[in-house]
């Protein structure tokens, strides 16, 4: 029988292979995960229809001249109507700012994870340093994805908001004017 004689030398370089390959594995899983969740993050923020939100906002504003034209006196019911309609006034175009600046930063963030992953594929980057920027790349990434939260539950309201009391306030608005003109 032959015994194996492996020297110390090589212990520690295999270990040492070892333990690079799973850094770069690790390393590569981690950049693979941030494109998913951008990718996530994207296709959640196309669900959402800007032109619903400025189409809510128009409505809102050609409501609210009709009740600034013919309400003289409002009910207590639709004055508490009235004051919840009014979070449009700040919303709709709070969410349409805040749409375009995140659909900019999800853009330019997969950008920005694409050049990371190739630089750390042509090693540009040292390997000591990589773990630090790919820190950075997944506070960018999270910053996104409370932005994109943010954005769903701001979109959420109006909808909801115009959804419940577009109609009922306008019907009242124009109820209250033809009695008017009589």
């Amino acid at each position: 029988m032959k015994k194996y004689k492996i020297s110390m030398t090589k212990i520690i370089y295999i270990f040492t292979f070892l333990i690079l390959f799973s850094c770069v594995n690790d390393k590569e899983n981690k950049i693979n995960t941030l494109q998913v969740k951008l990718h996530n993050l994207t296709q959640n923020s196309l669900e959402m229809n800007p032109q619903k939100v400025v189409d809510a906002y128009q409505g809102f504003k050609e409501n609210l001249i009709l009740v600034r034209d013919c309400v003289d006196t409002l009910e207590n019911e639709f004055a508490q109507r009235m004051n919840n309609y009014k979070g449009l006034k700040k919303a709709c175009p709070q969410f349409l700012r805040t749409y375009e600046l995140t659909k900019r930063d999800l853009e330019s963030q997969s950008i920005q994870i694409q050049n990371f992953k190739q630089d750390i594929n042509n090693k540009l980057i040292p390997t000591d340093s990589v773990f630090y920027y790919l820190e950075l790349e997944e506070n960018n990434v999270q910053k996104i994805a409370d932005n994109v939260i943010n954005l769903i539950d701001l979109y959420e309201f109006i909808n909801a908001v115009n959804d419940s009391l577009y109609e009922p306030i306008k019907k009242y608005a124009e109820n209250i004017c033809s009695n008017k003109e009589v």
